[in-house]
């Protein structure tokens, strides 16, 4: 084994349950604590000998705990010198958007750092279906929606059906339900239409063709929307993409 491969074993084994994290310019550990949801305590235990207030950009610790929660469709890498995310996207092979919606906690996806972790997620080319629950603002709905996610290549096709919503005047002045797969920075949203107008409960569906990877977004969600005002209301139905399961 090369001495460089041991020496990355080593980094990686420091911080087992955990990510290496690179500290970014104008950065405190309060403010890494806060990116990553954890405690300073937590920080300092993991890393003995840390001087808060002595912290140098590129200096790498160990963030504990996060391994599963920020990767958990994926394997942990480390950076290599030299590497970027569009180059580190082209070795492994997936799309570069992928990437960086998968590293959403990176500050900056254009900066960093040799001997941090990024995660790289996982390329399912198989369709799953996500369930879609109430809001947190309708938490008392009697309805419910389901999407199935198709990756392809490039893409996918994301199909959105809901059994049981109201008319969407119900939440305000709107005229129909919109779908939308939500990233970290974009969305695509889907119109959606009622099938069997007389039927009841009422069902609505659409689908779309995406031009980004449908497993790299956070969030499907259905909300009511006025079509004239392009106003649009609280989100009815949503559920977390990372719990969309294989048949």
């Amino acid at each position: 084994m090369k001495r460089n491969d041991k020496r990355r074993m080593r980094q990686e084994n420091a911080c087992p349950g955990g990510i290496l994290f690179a500290v970014r310019p104008g950065q405190t550990l309060t403010a890494i604590a806060g990116l990553f949801s954890v405690t300073l305590e937590e920080i300092r235990e993991a890393n003995p000998g840390l001087d808060p207030a002595r912290l140098s950009i590129g200096q790498i610790i160990c963030i504990p705990g996060v391994a599963d929660r920020v990767c958990r469709r994926g394997r942990l890498r480390m950076v290599r010198h030299g590497e970027t995310l569009f180059l580190i996207a082209r070795e492994e092979g997936i799309p570069l958007s992928t990437l960086i919606e998968a590293n959403s906690f990176l500050p900056d996806p254009t900066l960093v750092f040799p001997g941090e972790q990024i995660c790289i997620p996982l390329v399912v080319t198989t369709a799953c279906c996500l369930v879609l629950k109430p809001g947190a603002q309708v938490s008392n709905g009697n309805f419910r929606g389901v999407a199935l996610i198709e990756p392809t290549v490039n893409g996918g096709r994301v199909t959105i059906s809901a059994v049981g919503l109201p008319s969407p005047t119900a939440f305000g002045n709107f005229d129909t339900y919109l779908g939308s797969l939500v990233f970290r920075e974009i969305e695509r949203l889907i119109q959606l239409r009622r099938v069997a107008v007389n039927q009841q409960p009422a069902v609505w569906t659409g689908a779309r063709t995406v031009d980004v990877p449908p497993l790299g977004a956070n969030l499907v969600v259905v909300f009511p929307f006025n079509s004239q005002t392009e106003e649009r209301g609280p989100d009815v139905l949503r559920g977390l993409v990372i719990n969309c399961q294989n048949g």
